[in-house]
């Protein structure tokens, strides 16, 4: 049997969530580098959607749920190619695509909503609700949503007093709302995949969350709980930032940087495009007053732009993989991956080095302490001041941590979820 024969004998139940945790690995690993078959589980997961996201009633009846597949795969046709001439903000993009044919253009930004493709001669959906008696379609409906929770954690934002949690990986409450009291309100959201939860900030009482699995960036509104909109990102999209109503978002694996404002986008191709798994999308974006710093960490750079992030004012080779970009005390901080924390003077120049152990890829600023996140389960501590480390403490797999208004931290942990902190580390 071929990797795409496997494929659309296990994809039903891998969106559906009941297929054991080494089928869903291969599967999704398989999508990372098929594009018909990702083709052929954006349909299927717009058709489960509607269905998966109906309030919760009775338990589904046993026997239901393979019913239910068994015949969805009957009736499910070979999914047409997809039309590469016709752009689709809901079609992942690998690093593997082409980027686009000009390096700067202007871009409508399109609904959230997915569109309907002439092309197609039946809608996504008929083919899973023809033949289905109306006891196992309705039992399907019914099925019961988990409560929502913060088992684990990749971004974490702060809106005041209220934390928001971005977890990938997970189609049930990929969003979660942790209120000043403790509370917990999920967010779902329809997507193709599984997400990716690279970046998040907050800024007019907005949430802005990176989802570089379905290459888009969602809106949500944390005082309302629901999405507001979403914007196209693909190649990888890592770093994020909102000054004055324009947001920025510069993509790791295409190199480019796409400016959003109101109903148009600017695209500024800064890199050559690169072939990058998931894992690697990392890149960073910082507003100053005067002008916008993005980094390359394939290529060692940090880019400084106009404050509209439109033309490139010059380039600092600063070496390494630059992935992190903080400001303190009118300075500007670089975090290399490869084990080094830079302070930058006004021309780019690196008048400070401090060598780190591992790999730290997340940076917070809270006073001054700097706060560095390696994957591989240390918490780093920078005093700024004297430039050096004060404090280290193991955690799980550490993704990302915020500095919060009231002197704490909130660390988003992919093994223990959000972990609340004291300035020296120490658990709350």
């Amino acid at each position: 049997m071929t990797d795409c024969q496997n494929c659309r004998e296990e994809l039903d139940a891998v969106l559906l969530g009941i297929a054991d945790p080494d089928t869903e690995q291969g599967i999704k690993a398989h999508l990372a580098v098929c594009p018909d078959c990702t083709h052929r589980a954006i349909q299927t997961q717009r058709a489960l959607d509607g269905l998966l996201h109906t309030p919760p009633a009775v338990p589904m009846p046993a026997g239901a749920r393979e019913r239910l597949l068994a015949s969805a795969r009957a009736q499910a046709p070979d999914p047409p190619a997809p039309d590469r001439t016709m752009p689709d903000e809901s079609v992942p993009l690998t690093a593997s695509a082409a980027p686009l044919p000009v390096s700067s253009q202007r871009l409508p930004i399109t609904s959230a909503a997915p569109r309907t493709a002439a092309r197609h001669s039946r809608r996504p959906g008929d083919w899973l609700t023809a033949g289905l008696g109306a006891t196992a379609l309705a039992a399907f409906v019914l099925w019961p949503a988990p409560h929502p929770n913060l088992a684990h954690a990749d971004v974490v934002v702060a809106a005041g007093d209220v934390l928001v949690a971005a977890r990938s990986e997970t189609s049930k409450y990929p969003l979660v709302i942790r209120t000043a009291g403790g509370g917990l309100r999920g967010v779902a959201l329809r997507q193709p995949l599984p997400a990716w939860y690279t970046e998040g900030v907050y800024a007019g009482g907005r949430a802005y969350l990176l989802d570089a699995a379905n290459a888009r960036l969602v809106v949500l509104n944390v005082a309302r709980g629901e999405i507001e909109r979403s914007y196209p990102v693909p190649g990888g999209a890592a770093g994020l930032a909102v000054k004055d109503g324009s947001v920025f978002v510069k993509s790791a694996a295409s190199g480019e940087l796409r400016i959003f404002n109101g109903e148009h986008s600017f695209v500024n191709k800064l890199a050559k495009a690169t072939d990058l798994p998931q894992a690697d999308y990392m890149d960073a974006v910082l507003p100053l007053p005067e002008r916008i710093l993005t980094t390359q960490h394939t290529t060692g750079q940090v880019f400084s732009l106009s404050p509209d992030g439109e033309k490139l004012l010059a380039t600092y080779p600063v070496g390494g993989a630059p992935v992190g970009l903080a400001e303190w005390q009118d300075q500007v901080l670089v975090l290399d991956v490869q084990g080094r924390l830079l302070q930058l003077g006004p021309d780019g120049q690196i008048t400070r080095t401090l060598k780190v152990a591992g790999h730290p890829d997340k940076l917070s600023v809270m006073e001054n302490r700097a706060y560095l996140t390696d994957r591989g389960g240390m918490v780093s501590v920078v005093n700024l001041e004297a430039f050096r480390l004060t404090g280290e403490r193991r955690f799980g797999k550490p993704m990302d941590i915020v500095a919060l208004p009231d002197g704490h931290l909130a660390l988003a942990d992919a093994e223990r979820g959000v972990v609340m902190l004291r300035a020296d580390l120490s658990e709350l």
